[in-house]
Formats: C-alpha cells, structure tokens, sequence
C-alpha cells in the first residue's frame, strides 16, 4: 500500500490518504449495493439513470461511505451545545439534513452517520468526512451565530468541530 507521508519539523507523520477511499482506478462500473452510488470515471455519482451503471457488467461493492458507516468511522464529529440549542433544536435538525442533502449532490460519500443527544443539552453528530463535519460548522455559524472551532488529528482524517451558543 503505497501512502502519501509528509515528515514534520514535530516528529511524525502526516498521513494523506484515507484508508476507506479505493486504491488505484478501475476503469470499470460499479454499483454500491447500500446506497446504489455509482463508481466510474475515476469518482463517485449519486444514481444515475446512465445505462452503463444497469448494465450486468457492472460490479456490485460496497462505497467508502457505506463502509464507514458499518464500522463506525466517523471523519468528522460536531458536537452542538448551549441554551439557544434546546429552544432552536428542530431548526437544527432542519439545517443539518439540508446540508447534507446539498453535499451529497457534489459528492454522494458525504454522509451524515448518526445524529445523537447525549440528555445534558448537546447534540453529537457523526459524518462520513470531515469536509462535511466543517461545512455543518460554517452553517451553525452562519445561521445561528455563535463560536465554532475546528480541531483536526494528527494522524487520522478526523476533524472535531465544536459550535456553542448561550441563550441571548
């Protein structure tokens, strides 16, 4: 397996590549059997009524997304906290199923995996990458005002975005 490895000036590895991503192109179609995502060209579509992609020769696989899903893996985590959270909690709900609608038009591997309360006013979510983890928190920002920050791993493709806002 080759990997794309950057030495730091801190003393370890920045690892580029996500291990749930294809290694290498197939020329090849193929079908995810979860959410029937199409593979070809190089990239990932959402269904498409593309003749090639009902063909018989097209190859039945799982996506990265459908795999990251089965075994909990999230690329991104946002967790939602403060007072203006429990009086605004269905306009969140809203916000979050939008966006990852709008994300999954450009691409289909972006997923929001789970959508969890933990009881003492937070909300955690889950999302398949770490683009989309970032895009849901510029859009708590941008809606609902507040403070965002963003920590990303050091040797994982994980990023941990925190939004909280007291009442006003």
């Amino acid at each position: 397996m080759k990997k794309l490895i950057a030495k730091t000036e801190r003393g370890y590895d920045i690892v580029h590549k996500d291990p749930y991503l294809p290694r290498g192109a197939s020329g090849k179609i193929a079908v995810c059997e979860g959410c029937q995502a199409v593979y070809m060209k190089k990239r990932w579509y959402l269904k498409v009524d593309a003749p090639e992609a009902k063909s018989a020769t097209a190859m039945k696989v799982v996506c990265p997304a459908c795999l990251k899903i089965r075994d909990n893996f999230p690329g991104g985590i946002v967790t939602l906290s403060g007072d203006f959270l429990i009086a605004h909690k269905d306009e969140f709900l809203h916000l979050i199923r939008n966006e990852e609608q709008r994300a999954r038009g450009f691409n289909p591997l972006e997923r929001v995996m789970s959508i969890k309360e933990n009881g003492h006013g937070r909300i955690v979510i889950n999302t398949t990458t770490e683009k989309l983890a970032q895009r849901l928190g510029r859009a708590f920002k941008k809606a609902f005002r507040g403070d965002v920050t963003y920590s990303w791993s050091h040797d994982d493709k994980l990023v941990r975005v925190a939004w909280v806002r007291e009442a006003a």
